[in-house]
């Protein structure tokens, strides 16, 4: 009986583990083991504070094509699963507006191909998808994929997230969180590069040319496919639908 208990244990602390390697609402004053910083020019300064992720970001800290990279990332592996959903609500706008030059939110990442697909708030003007390959930067009148401020503002939270089926990436995003998701769009360029074991999954913030020292807050990271632990221990899924 003891053993089986044991065993019982070992069970759900590992389940437990795994479901909570991917789900952060950034509780508490210190930032998950989970998570790798990626400062490479110590552009920003974070704190977690009243359950948000906050990024005190310096004017100029550029993420462009391979060479430029003064960005600030908050990166994980991503799921052993093909298809997931990753999502990240943002307020890019403290001080009541989003500041100039700047873009911020989920991110996937492989670093030794330098390609890279950021979606999210984007210059108080929209809501779209720039993405990069070595030294191929796509802007959103390349990607065609963005969503209007007349659609979803950015006056203050944005809910934003990608649905990543195959190699096939959706974007969606929405202003309130009643609201229906509305996508931004689809796309296949950048797909392939997100092989399992050669990238990672995350938060971006990038500011360039005319942008200003800025603060952004982080409410919460997720990825829905994953389940939370139930307060009793007992999860929503089950190992096997998450694996």
């Amino acid at each position: 009986m003891k053993g089986l208990i044991f065993v019982t244990l070992i069970v759900m602390f590992s389940l437990a583990g795994v479901v909570h390697a991917n789900v952060d609402d950034f509780n508490g004053n210190t930032l998950n083991d989970m998570w790798t910083y990626r400062d490479p020019i110590g552009n920003g300064e974070y704190t977690i504070e009243g359950g948000k992720l906050i990024l005190d970001l310096k004017a100029g800290s550029d993420m462009y094509i391979q060479g430029v990279d003064g960005g600030v990332l908050f990166l994980m592996d991503p799921p052993e699963m093909e298809d997931y959903t990753v999502e990240v609500k943002v307020n890019v706008a403290v001080d009541g507006f989003q500041p100039p030059a700047s873009h911020v939110g989920p991110v996937l990442f492989n670093e030794g191909k330098w390609a890279y697909t950021a979606w999210g708030p984007y210059a108080n003007t929209d809501t779209r998808l720039e993405d990069c390959i070595g030294g191929a930067y796509r802007w959103r009148d390349q990607t065609l994929v963005g969503i209007n401020q007349n659609v979803v503002r950015i006056d203050s939270d944005v809910w934003t997230k990608i649905v990543k089926t195959g190699t096939s990436l959706e974007f969606f995003a929405k202003g309130d969180e009643d609201e229906d998701w509305v996508s931004g769009g689809v796309d296949e360029t950048l797909g392939p590069n997100y092989i399992p074991g050669e990238y990672q999954v995350g938060i971006f913030f990038k500011s360039w040319g005319g942008s200003i020292d800025s603060t952004f807050e982080i409410d919460y990271f997720n990825i829905p496919e994953i389940a939370p632990v139930e307060p009793a221990g007992k999860l929503a899924t089950t190992w096997a639908a998450v694996k």
